[in-house]
């Protein structure tokens, strides 16, 4: 189960091109990809919450009351260079710290995104 197949089925897809030996098994999952978007983009779910999108950002915090606004760190491009930051970067433990907690939070909301999509 994904949330927007196309993207999801092109990441496999670059992977195999990087790691061959795993065409197969990727070949077999490629089928039976479910797109849990598709329930949100044909209304089959809708919460006027979502604003009349069906984006991950607006279905989930309209499902869980969990979502990414107010957060210091909000997509995964922030998160990855404040990881990549804090860890080769010259900052105090203090500072270290405080991203580290930021980063716990968003990964928590990405956690419960990924519940939300069966992954």
């Amino acid at each position: 189960m994904v949330y927007n197949e196309s993207f999801e089925k092109g990441v496999l897809k670059e992977l195999v091109r990087d790691f061959p030996e795993y065409e197969g098994w990727v070949n077999e999952i490629l089928p039976r990809v479910i797109d849990l978007l598709k329930l949100f983009r044909e209304f089959h779910y809708y919460n006027p919450e979502q604003n009349g999108s069906a984006s991950i950002k607006k279905v989930l915090p309209a499902i869980t009351n969990e979502g990414y606004e107010g957060m210091k760190i909000d997509n995964g491009m922030d998160a990855s260079i404040s990881f990549e930051e804090i860890t080769f970067g010259d900052f105090s433990l203090e500072e270290k710290a405080r991203v580290r907690n930021e980063l716990e939070e968003y990964c928590w909301v990405c956690l419960i995104e990924g519940e939300l999509a069966g992954v």
